[in-house]
């Protein structure tokens, strides 16, 4: 049997009945066209599955394979337009805005979309799974977010490797504002400023059953509490720059500390806890200047506490330490980019997401890389030399 034309998959409700096959090419060109157009002259050509609005940004790609509510929620890509490598996208559809016990979207990094726009091979307009309550297309439209379907990623994605990280625009027919739009670079502005919550909030680890014995319960909530050699709940102060909802469950179900959320440019220096954790965020992390000033007032305390980051947080705290960051070509955006732990060499699969990377010949003397990435070599993490 000859494979299906992925054009003509006709959405829910458009399917042509019994003698009406005029239905199906009648739907193929009623199709909204949208283009994605890029610094360099390249257009590439598509139709609209989003909201139909054009708009410009920073164009990325990533080599996931499933997890685009994650993604598409991600405030790291805050600013950019996603292509998405792998061909079949929306297959599953959207889950509910269910929160957990913490008032956290149990099934999103963030409460909206953070990216411009998100551009596609092949959409599918009927999804199916058990929490679905919503079609991808149906989710942008709601958050005012364009996507594009269509396009030719793999060739997007080869462009983008060549030439390196590159603006662009999506354009969407009829949209009277698409000829006017200029090539937006998101990364002269501080988007964790954009991303970043607004109040200090505080998150308490869930109570244990009473007496609970239960094997499944204890692995899922880390069993008891990490508590101080004074036997209270340790403190984490966590510095929103575009922190993910996964972050915040992980330490305070998981780890069982006390975590303090505050937003990015609180002055935290005066204050006392017991660890300090920089979040992920977008952008260049140069523009953080009031975070990395308390960061470094904090590192010149007598006795510091730990301090520790992860994707922005990493680059943060190498520039409080006096070190240098970069631009990458392209960065590094999927779930299976293999990290190696120079003190043992064992390489970890992980997901990343940054488009900056801290330059390893810029550390002070006192400072050593601590991870790197095994396909580029890039700075994944720094540790200082007690």
């Amino acid at each position: 049997m000859a494979p299906q034309d992925p054009e003509m998959t006709v959405p829910n409700g458009c399917q042509p009945s019994e003698g009406s096959l005029q239905a199906s090419p009648a739907w193929l060109e009623s199709r909204t066209r949208a283009s994605l157009a890029l610094a360099d002259g390249s257009v590439f050509h598509g139709f609209s599955f989003g909201y139909d609005a054009s708009t410009s940004g920073e164009v990325v790609f990533n080599t996931g394979m499933v997890g685009y509510p994650e993604s598409l929620t991600d405030p790291s890509y805050a600013g950019q337009i996603l292509v998405i490598t792998f061909p079949l996208v929306g297959n599953y559809g959207v889950p509910s805005d269910e929160r957990d016990e913490l008032g956290l979207l149990r099934y999103f990094e963030s409460d909206r979309i953070h990216l411009k726009a998100v551009i596609i091979q092949d959409y599918s307009f009927i999804s199916s799974h058990y929490t679905a309550k919503k079609t991808l297309g149906e989710w942008l439209k709601e958050q005012r977010v364009p996507g594009i379907y269509g396009v030719d990623t793999r060739a997007v994605t080869k462009l983008i490797r060549q030439h390196g990280a590159i603006l662009g625009r999506v354009e969407i027919d009829g949209d009277t504002t698409a000829d006017s739009a200029q090539f937006d670079d998101p990364n002269k502005r501080n988007l964790s400023a954009q991303v970043s919550r607004t109040e200090r909030q505080v998150f308490l680890p869930p109570q244990l059953d009473a007496g609970t014995t239960s094997t499944r319960q204890s692995k899922a909530l880390g069993g008891e509490s990490l508590r101080t050699d004074q036997g209270r709940t340790v403190h984490i102060l966590a510095v929103d720059c575009g922190i993910k909802n996964n972050i915040i469950r992980y330490l305070v179900n998981v780890l069982r500390v006390k975590l303090t959320v505050v937003p990015w440019d609180y002055d935290f220096s005066g204050e006392e806890f017991d660890g300090l954790f920089l979040s992920n965020g977008p952008g260049d992390p140069t523009h953080c200047e009031k975070t990395i000033d308390h960061i470094r007032v904090v590192m010149q305390r007598p006795n510091p506490p730990p301090i520790f980051g992860i994707c922005l947080g990493n680059q943060l705290l190498a520039l409080a330490a006096g070190a240098k960051t970069y631009k990458m070509k392209f960065g590094n955006r999927g779930m299976n980019q293999p990290c190696v732990d120079l003190r043992t060499t064992r390489c970890y699969i992980t997901p990343q997401n940054h488009g900056y990377a801290v330059d390893n010949t810029s550390l002070p003397t006192e400072w050593t890389p601590l991870m790197v990435n095994a396909n580029d070599g890039s700075n994944e993490g720094i540790i200082h030399q007690m």
